[in-house]
């Protein structure tokens, strides 16, 4: 723990090391950032804010495909306009439960309502980590609660000033991030000018202090797990996962916290054994990219050249300069026009085959597009011309491409700003009360995602065939049908189609439905056997009075 002078520098020479031992991919994020993602270059060199950053290129082909890509993955992990998050219980039986069903279902809202709060910018940061993760590899946000603890708050950070700390098991437990506060903020955050450091209160006493107060300072900001912390401490120093700030300049250590939960997600597109941070589409698109550049400022100039040739002039026939704007005069001496048999001046040929070089730029930014997954994210639409078995294909196909991805990305992405969010607003009593049919069950998260949805579509179609296969078979062998689990085949076709689940009764109330409907068909027997029993009695009793007269007679 940095309490120390000795650990407070420990940490800052951590921190270096960690960016020394990145250099080289901070030279290829650098490369890719440049004619990808250029807001993010300046790893090596340091930018100007504002500036403009595409000087030098000349085609915005990989910028479109890399924002197409983040697009399409923002709109697979996190479909717009619905409701993506699922709560549920380990055991299904209680999730069937109209009490556990409401309160899942409010608890939902409320947990999604706090993440899309315009305060808590979820939008603009996941939007930040989509395109980092399809052009870098690796994105970095953090989860916690706005300065007043009214709201949830997510940043995205950027990778070029933060050392994540892998453990042996390759999982992020630690964080060390350059960051930059004015002095004004610093103030505001630690709790008054008598956290900072002697240095810079000196600085605030002199005749600069506003221009102090304004500018920024370089801070580390460190997240590393405590050996002794504690989750129900009731400090946040005793907290599992510490959280220190400290002054670059002056080695000053401004505050002493902690998290119950480690608040960075580090997601990454790829990885390879022994590489801490991932690998990208763009990393792959990066020569196609390199290749576009020189081949678009080679067309723009054959395009200029063919447009506006240039001329072949004699140097002892003309009498001015050589006027080529519009309507521009060239006097040249005819008695030298006659002596060369036309006209001296001609434009000389390029030689640019146009329409070559058009089709090697669109077969390089078609190379660019695939290798932005743009023709697999074009998802299969069934038309007229398609059967059902090519629509399931071509749909298992769009799984096996993409699946792996997406799948990595819920996990070490979506999942862990989701449980943060979900752990904080019930630390801040919002998701209070808790049933007691609930209480005491293990919380689990589910996604929805069209990625998801076109699995179970597939995993639908195969059960319907399945299922009409057995009807075949059971025309012969009717038994065959005992296979089928009707409720859950239904139940399971529901979810894949997406219908509401308002729509489909819980298994108690399916039951008691059942129940009721076999008590009145007991009941109808029952009339009936007893009204068969009453006619088999009027009938005797009618036979015996028919009887007893002849048998008086007799």
């Amino acid at each position: 723990m940095p309490e120390t002078p000795e650990q407070v520098k420990r940490l800052i020479r951590r921190w270096e090391r960690g960016q020394g031992a990145k250099a080289q991919w901070m030279t290829h994020w650098d490369d890719i950032a440049r004619v990808q993602n250029p807001r993010r270059e300046g790893f090596v060199t340091e930018q100007v804010e504002g500036s403009r950053r595409t000087d030098d290129l000349f085609d915005s082909s990989p910028q479109i495909a890399a924002r197409g890509l983040a697009n399409a993955v923002g709109g697979m992990i996190r479909p717009e306009g619905h409701q993506w998050i699922k709560l549920r219980v380990e055991d299904d039986r209680i999730n069937q439960s109209e009490e556990a069903k409401d309160w899942l279902a409010d608890r939902e809202q409320r947990l999604f309502n706090a993440m899309y709060a315009p305060t808590a910018r979820l939008r603009q940061a996941t939007g930040e980590v989509d395109l980092d993760l399809v052009t870098l590899g690796t994105g970095l946000i953090y989860t916690g609660e706005s300065r007043r603890r009214d709201s949830l708050l997510y940043q995205s950070l950027w990778i070029k000033d933060a050392v994540p700390l892998f453990n042996d098991e390759g999982q992020v437990d630690g964080m060390l991030i350059k960051r930059k506060l004015t002095t004004r903020d610093m103030i505001e955050r630690f709790g008054g000018e008598q956290a900072l450091s002697e240095a810079l209160r000196q600085k605030l006493t002199g005749s600069e202090r506003d221009i102090t107060l304004d500018q920024k300072q370089d801070l580390l900001h460190a997240v590393v797990m405590r050996d002794e912390g504690r989750p129900d401490a009731l400090l946040a120093k005793n907290l599992p996962f510490a959280d220190y700030w400290i002054e670059f300049d002056t080695k000053h250590q401004l505050a002493n916290g902690g998290f119950h939960e480690f608040p960075f997600a580090v997601p990454r597109w790829d990885t390879s054994s022994g590489e801490d941070f991932g690998r990208s589409p763009g990393m792959v698109a990066l020569p196609d990219c390199d290749t576009a550049q020189a081949v678009s400022k080679t067309l723009l100039i054959a395009g200029q050249r063919a447009a506006a040739p240039p001329l072949a002039v004699p140097s002892d026939s003309t009498f001015n300069e050589y006027n080529t704007f519009p309507d521009g005069l060239i006097y040249y001496d005819p008695e030298a026009a006659a002596a060369v048999r036309g006209n001296p001046i001609f434009p000389l040929p390029s030689g640019a085959n146009m329409p070559l070089t058009l089709e090697i730029q669109q077969n390089i930014r078609d190379t660019i597009f695939a290798a932005f997954f743009r023709n697999v994210l074009n998802l299969p639409i069934q038309g007229p011309q398609m059967t059902a078995t090519e629509v399931i294909q071509r749909k298992e196909e769009f799984i096996r491409e993409v699946g792996p991805v997406f799948g990595r990305l819920e996990t070490d992405y979506t999942a862990n700003y989701t449980e943060r969010s979900f752990n904080i607003l019930l630390r801040a009593g919002v998701m209070d009360p808790i049933p007691e049919i609930l209480q005491g069950q293990n919380i689990v998260f589910v996604y929805e995602s069209p990625v998801k949805r076109i699995r179970q579509q597939v995993e639908a179609a195969a059960a319907h065939m399945w299922v009409l296969e057995l009807l075949e078979i059971a025309a012969v062998k009717p038994e065959a049908l005992d296979l089928v689990d009707v409720d859950e085949y239904a139940r399971f076709t529901a979810e894949a189609n997406g219908l509401p689940r308002s729509l489909i009764p819980p298994r108690d109330a399916v039951d008691a439905i059942r129940q009721q409907r076999a008590q009145k068909e007991q009941q109808a027997r029952q009339l009936m056997e007893y009204q068969s029993m009453a006619e088999t009695t009027d009938k005797g009793a009618s036979a015996i009075t028919k009887l007893m007269p002849q048998q008086q007679g007799a």
